[in-house]
């Protein structure tokens, strides 16, 4: 008598080369998706807070690095073979070909940032856990719904999370990688 294997039903996880096969061909023509632990996750449309907020971290972080960073826009970093998200904002080391032959590794990323109102409990849950898991040094929320900015310190990749968290209100200002200081009243939307 021929005897079978028993094994659970179990998600099919995608690689970044399969990801980008699929992409390819055509399958997210219409869809903002990203790749995150090997799933693809589809992105919610985003509303006129989240985008002007983006846009207000873009300038604010331009202004204040100035050419010391490469600063990307919802564009793709790679954290690893199952991983490539796209973060509203990475601030990366500078690129002589500025990325146009492969996405920035989580090594040359020095700061993440998230800005969240409907992806509030997504960013600090799962996007938490790839970017400590991947060793991003630091990793920002911009809570649209609390109106303060969560700063994640201190990775563990090895238990998928950041050792540190601390939350800076409005008033306050934070460290930004290489010393310079930035406000938060200066990041957040205006009410």
């Amino acid at each position: 008598m021929l005897q079978y294997a028993q094994t659970s039903p179990a998600p099919h996880l995608f690689t970044r080369t399969e990801y980008h096969c699929m992409a390819e061909a055509g399958l997210f023509r219409h869809e903002r998706v990203e790749l995150l632990e090997g799933t693809i996750i589809t992105m919610s449309p985003q509303n006129s807070p989240h985008a002007g907020t983006v846009h207000r971290l873009l300038f604010v972080l331009s202004r204040i690095l100035g050419s010391s960073a490469y600063i990307r826009v919802q564009a793709p970093i790679i954290v690893n073979d199952w991983s490539e998200p796209e973060p509203d904002i990475a601030v990366c080391q500078p690129d002589p070909l500025d990325y146009t032959r492969e996405h920035p590794h989580a090594q040359q990323v020095s700061l993440v940032i998230e800005v969240a109102d409907t992806s509030l409990t997504y960013d600090r849950t799962q996007k938490a856990q790839a970017y400590a898991s991947s060793g991003i040094l630091e990793y920002w929320i911009v809570n649209l719904v609390d109106r303060k900015i969560e700063v994640f310190t201190d990775p563990d990749p090895a238990a998928r999370r950041y050792d540190q968290q601390i939350s800076v209100a409005e008033g306050e200002q934070l460290s930004l990688p290489g010393g310079q200081m930035c406000k938060v009243a200066d990041i957040l939307p205006p009410f």
